[in-house]
């Protein structure tokens, strides 16, 4: 994947076995695209999704889209890259995304999703799944190819959750229950209803396992011999997986100085392996968070370096703003 922002690599394989039984469970009406099962499901690849095309009267249909959205806009200095999700903070903002938001919301079942990290210099992969097994549906976006070529689709992700946090800053988002349904609605264009649907799905929810990095196919899903250690090397040593318990999250701030009407202090990250290290200097500055760490150099560097960003793009600051302004260290920003 050539884009830079963080998202596009997602560093995830998607796998669905399920077939049948998840298209009914959708109330799916037809399918074109084939229900084999598939356990390396990567970005650049088919994905199946569910959609309600413009003619089908309300029926759900099942299509085969490619994974990876070329955007109409783009120019021939594009031509190689594609957008493989779609963050759900910015979904009515983007250009990229603002019309699909509204008209072209598709939904990909999975089985489970894969997401790989480095340990002792080897990239190991860690299945995330349903704590019971069962499906998943991942929202998603979908968009008319160009030169009326097969359907493209992006993945909309959210913030991670805590057991997928130690592997990664973003998840898909997963719709439960009537969820899915109004995603899938057509008559649905207004952002606050479809904005209420996108969120981080709890840990407790879903279960890690550490699996075979050399596997194939179906094999993919027994568990590493050395899976114990890669889960301690990632969760610590008193982590369970079927049943996961984390500790009280504890935000910190460092008041540091203040210069030029602006308010300098230190935090620390909770999102990243350096947590337990002080940052560089944070500034404030109208509302606005510019923080020196790595994660959010690299966001504001690679996704969207033209506008200001405001204080939930870190979320470890916005939680140490509010700290600040609730103990009378910063003035509340009109």
């Amino acid at each position: 994947m050539t884009t830079g922002n963080e998202d596009n690599k997602m560093n995830k394989k998607l796998m669905l076995h399920s077939g049948k039984a998840v298209l009914e469970k959708l109330r799916v009406g037809g399918h074109e695209f084939g229900l084999s099962p598939r356990y390396g499901i990567a970005p650049g690849d088919w994905v199946g999704a569910v959609w309600v095309p413009d003619d089908a009267m309300g029926t759900r249909w099942f299509s085969g889209f490619r994974w990876g959205v070329a955007p109409d806009f783009w120019d021939d200095s594009h031509a190689a890259h594609r957008l493989y999700s779609a963050r759900a903070e910015t979904l009515s903002q983007r250009a990229s995304w603002r019309e699909s938001f509204k008209f072209r919301r598709a939904v990909v079942p999975i089985d489970g999703f894969w997401m790989w990290r480095e340990i002792e210099g080897e990239r190991r992969p860690f299945l995330i799944h349903e704590k019971a097994g069962a499906p998943l549906y991942v929202a998603a976006l979908w968009h008319p190819a160009q030169n009326k070529g097969a359907g493209e689709l992006a993945m909309v992700t959210v913030p991670s959750n805590r057991l997928v946090e130690p592997l990664g800053a973003r998840m898909p988002a997963i719709l439960r229950g009537d969820e899915v349904n109004v995603w899938l609605e057509p008559g649905i264009v207004s952002e606050r209803p479809l904005q209420r649907v996108l969120n981080t799905l709890p840990a407790r929810d879903l279960r890690v396992r550490a699996t075979d990095a050399h596997a194939t196919g179906a094999d993919s899903l027994r568990e590493a011999d050395d899976a114990r250690a890669a889960i301690t090397a990632v969760y610590g040593a008193e982590f369970r997986p079927e049943k996961p318990k984390f500790s009280h999250k504890r935000r910190h701030v460092l008041r540091e100085s203040e210069a030029g009407g602006h308010v300098f202090f230190r935090t620390r990250s909770f999102t990243r392996d350096d947590a337990t290290v002080w940052h560089p200097v944070v500034d404030i500055e109208q509302g606005y968070v510019h923080c020196d760490c790595p994660d959010f150099r690299y966001r504001h560097a690679v996704h969207e370096p033209d506008v200001s960003t405001p204080q939930w793009w870190c979320k470890h600051l916005a939680r140490a703003v509010a700290n600040c302004q609730r103990h009378g260290e910063l003035e509340t920003v009109k």
